[in-house]
């Protein structure tokens, strides 16, 4: 009599029995070490789903030298770029039938890193991670195959998906010169290679494709927090008539988030007393009123393209680029006035 489906006590031997096959047979089919016949698949994974069988992951991963499990690192998870990027990889990773171990590393130092890589290397084929901003961790010494998204180091040979951060800067600040801004501000940035420094890139190219000088007092440049856009925008709103900005530049969602409550603290209205654009379609942006002129990016594909050009590299295929720039769009809303020109 066969045993109940699902028990505990359920073996490989009997999966062998119902299907007819040899163990050997059902070891290669489960573990996918090399080929069988399509009719042999079939009768095996028909015999592990009515006997309920779980394999044992850790004898699994003795015969096949994997865990099929990634580790994923990102800088915390209250950003909701952060938790977009998650979920397109933890979809795509499931389908292919990986597991995911996720880690926020805000307010790690370096030793912290190296800490949770001893401790989780033996446990994971891989490793996707969305570096902090500014973040200069040598991530080759963890010898893993490895994914960076949202992020390129030039001269460092990592695969990565990204998106045109210079492009993004540029349009945003072509947007304010279009309606007839000149005094424009940024908020948040660090310059250099950093995705920040791209989009003060950007934002530069533009001010000059237009013939308007980039005013250094207006430059609130720092680390991509909601303190930084606060701050920053209190500064700017704090300058004297003359000097203050007509409209501002946020360099990431939480910056413009920051320069959103500055505002609301001031009574200002923005689209009437001050334009603000910025990065990424949050929820504010899309929800406040106005809503605010944003650069959108594919957030959900860019953590599916990170994942599937990991799990590429764990089943050893040729990949091409091993830089991945993805496409982006102004969305555009209220938060532009149109001043007379």
């Amino acid at each position: 009599m066969d045993r109940d489906r699902g028990s505990k006590d359920v073996t490989i031997k009997d999966v062998a029995k119902r299907a007819g096959v040899a163990i050997s047979t059902v070891s290669r089919v489960l573990n996918g070490l090399d080929k069988v016949s399509p009719k042999t698949e079939k009768k095996v994974k028909e015999a592990v789903e009515e006997l309920g069988y779980v394999q044992n992951g850790l004898a699994v991963s003795m015969v096949t030298g994997q865990t099929r499990t990634i580790m994923m690192v990102v800088p915390d998870f209250t950003n909701d770029f952060n938790g977009a990027v998650i979920q397109g990889a933890e979809e795509y990773l499931k389908e292919q039938g990986y597991t995911m171990l996720i880690f926020s590393t805000k307010d790690f130092k370096e030793e912290d890193f190296e800490n949770l890589y001893r401790r989780f290397s033996k446990l994971v084929d891989g490793v996707l991670v969305v570096p902090a901003n500014p973040d200069d961790m040598d991530y080759g010494r963890w010898e893993k195959p490895l994914v960076l998204i949202d992020c390129y180091r030039p001269g460092q040979d990592y695969y990565t998906v990204e998106i045109d951060n210079a492009k993004g800067g540029y349009l945003l600040a072509r947007e304010l010169l279009l309606n007839g801004h000149t005094r424009i501000g940024l908020v948040g940035g660090i310059p250099g290679a950093s995705l920040g420094g791209q989009r003060i890139a950007g934002f530069e190219r533009a001010m000059k494709e237009y013939g308007v000088p980039v005013d250094k007092r207006l430059m609130m440049r720092g680390q991509h927090f909601e303190d930084t856009g606060y701050r920053g925008m209190k500064k700017l709103w704090d300058l004297p008539d003359r000097l203050r900005p007509t409209g501002v530049v946020a360099v990431n969602n939480l910056t413009c988030i920051g320069c959103m409550e500055a505002l609301s603290e001031q009574g200002a209205v923005i689209g009437e007393d001050i334009s603000l654009v910025g990065f990424d379609d949050h929820l504010l942006a899309r929800y406040s009123v106005p809503g605010i002129t944003v650069i959108v990016r594919p957030t959900i594909e860019m953590g599916r393209e990170g994942a599937k050009l990991l799990v590429r590299q764990l089943r050893k295929e040729e990949i091409g680029q091993k830089r991945v720039v993805m496409e982006i769009k102004l969305k555009r809303r209220n938060s532009v006035k149109r001043l007379l020109v």
